[in-house]
């Protein structure tokens, strides 16, 4: 019977292992594949998350590129993620002052957000946080805000959470010795674990009404309600708590009797501590074993328990020390790829700041060409195109500057974002119609010309004189040019007439002869 118990955990441990290796290849190729930034915000927090129980240095990596990606594009979804994946990574190292600066700035994003269930579930991890530093005043003053939020939130996010803020109230008022407030609190965990049928938290309620009652005396509640806890946490779901479960009940039974039902339940507590390898609860049963069995006059294992417990606290404080090299390694590891981040970043920044200051050149010299263009023998339709399209550049690079501001002051809300252009492009189609036909009509307005024409006098002499100003539409006629030539000549009889004449176009419009 033990050697198929054995071969069926050992089929259930590859089948999970393998799953959750194919959930992590499968984020791996989606991530690989995807070119938008949102998604791959999201699928990299995501990919973290995987990691996060057996490789938390990866998932602080992971979370960190996400995070930082986020906050890049102004993602605020993505970043909130990220940070919590991120305090996740680091409870789980143990470097709760960092996890507790993370869920802070995931806080403060969500004070501007409209979302009451992340709002709530930052101010409870804050709370935990504070637990954990065993800073149990700034604790409940977090964990009371929570409790506030979740209340005015409605019914889904009060059903998500309000287990887990009870829960951690309990905690900081039994750990601070006020057993009446820890036993409220507890209580109503209790409750309303029943009334959302969460089999987990009447688990954890139960455990800490244990723990309450037991510390103020009342064995039989606290047996009572340590059984209770054993049932509801013997799916395996969180052994840590089953093994606190049953030391507790091992010490109620040490001294209410019957002394092989303590022996048994902290034998329990060990192998269990043991086979997970919670190292602080297998030292805590080891100890209370061997002060049992010292008892009972055993030195012989009493001696092998107490080996035990020191071999242990030996591996605690090596793991305690391995623990803070890592935090130490991983900072530096968020240091350095935040820096490197932040290279590429202002190389990207430096880029675009070098292209919009090209089109800032660009557009107004296209625009003098135009002007240039227009001022030479070229067909007309060739200076309305560029009339249009310097317009359009301009116009296109007004929307480009605005964009990002829009984006910004929306929050990325594409409804909202649409919205603002289609106001923008109301005001701005129109003008750019109306500037459209004024920069045209200027580029193409006829010039005045001068024109000239050999004319015979009477007198047998031939002359250059100006026949008129005239456009492109009208001529004055030619009848009119000659009496003004004779006119001018009757006037210049004084003048030596000279054999050979050369006659140009002054600016005043006389002939010299």
């Amino acid at each position: 019977m033990r050697r198929y118990c054995c071969v069926l955990i050992f089929i259930v441990c590859c089948c999970t292992a393998i799953a959750q290796s194919s959930k992590i290849d499968s984020l791996q190729h989606l991530l690989l594949s995807e070119k938008q930034d949102s998604n791959r915000v999201t699928h990299l927090w995501k990919l973290a998350e995987q990691y996060q129980f057996f490789k938390p240095d990866t998932t602080l990596q992971l979370a960190q590129q996400a995070y930082l990606l986020a906050q890049h594009i102004k993602y605020k979804e993505g970043e909130s993620r990220s940070l919590a994946v991120m305090a996740t990574g680091q409870y789980l190292l143990g470097n709760y002052s960092a996890a507790l600066n993370n869920y802070m700035l995931k806080l403060q994003l969500e004070e501007k957000r409209n979302s009451s269930r992340n709002y709530a579930s930052a101010l409870n991890n804050i709370g935990l946080m504070y637990i954990l530093l065993a800073d149990y005043p700034n604790a409940l003053a977090y964990l009371h805000r929570a409790d506030s939020t979740v209340n005015a939130a409605g019914t889904a996010v009060k059903k998500e959470l309000q287990n887990r803020i009870l829960v951690n109230l309990g905690e900081s008022f039994y750990r601070m010795k006020q057993m009446d407030s820890a036993n409220y609190y507890f209580l109503q965990a209790f409750l309303t674990g029943v009334n959302n049928e969460d089999v987990f938290y009447q688990g954890a309620a139960s455990l800490g009404i244990g723990n309450v009652q037991s510390a103020e005396g009342h064995d039989n509640e606290a047996m009572n309600n340590y059984r209770k806890a054993l049932l509801f946490l013997n799916d395996g779901t969180n052994n840590d708590m089953f093994c606190e479960t049953a030391l507790g009940l091992a010490n109620v039974f040490l001294k209410t009797g019957p002394t092989d039902s303590a022996l048994h339940y902290a034998r329990l507590a060990f192998t269990t501590g043991k086979k997970d390898g919670f190292l602080s609860r297998e030292l805590d049963a080891a100890s209370f074993l061997s002060h049992f069995y010292k008892g009972q006059q055993k030195l012989d294992s009493a001696f092998v328990y107490m080996e035990q417990a020191v071999t242990l606290q030996d591996s605690l404080k090596g793991q305690a020390k391995t623990r803070e090299a890592m935090i130490i390694s991983s900072n530096e590891q968020l240091r350095q790829a935040e820096l490197a981040e932040q290279k590429q970043r202002e190389k990207e920044t430096r880029i675009q700041q070098l292209q919009i200051l090209a089109i800032c050149i660009f557009i107004p010299m296209f625009f003098l060409i135009t002007l240039a263009v227009s001022r030479i023998r070229i067909h007309r339709n060739v200076v309305r195109f560029m009339g249009v399209v310097s317009l359009l550049l301009f116009f296109e690079f007004l929307v480009l500057l605005l964009h990002p501001l829009i984006e910004g002051l929306m929050h990325h809300n594409k409804v909202l974002e649409l919205l603002v252009l289609v106001v923008i492009g109301a005001g701005l189609v129109p003008l750019h119609h109306r500037l459209e036909q004024l920069v045209i009509a200027k580029l193409t307005k006829p010039r005045p010309q001068r024109h000239t024409k050999p004319i015979v006098l009477e007198t047998g002499e031939t002359i250059t004189a100006p026949i008129a100003t005239i456009t492109q539409d009208v001529l004055l006629s030619e009848d009119t040019a000659v009496l003004k030539a004779e006119d001018d000549m009757a006037q210049k009889k004084s003048v030596p007439a000279i054999p050979t004449v050369n006659v140009g176009t002054s600016d005043a419009g006389t002939a010299e002869k």
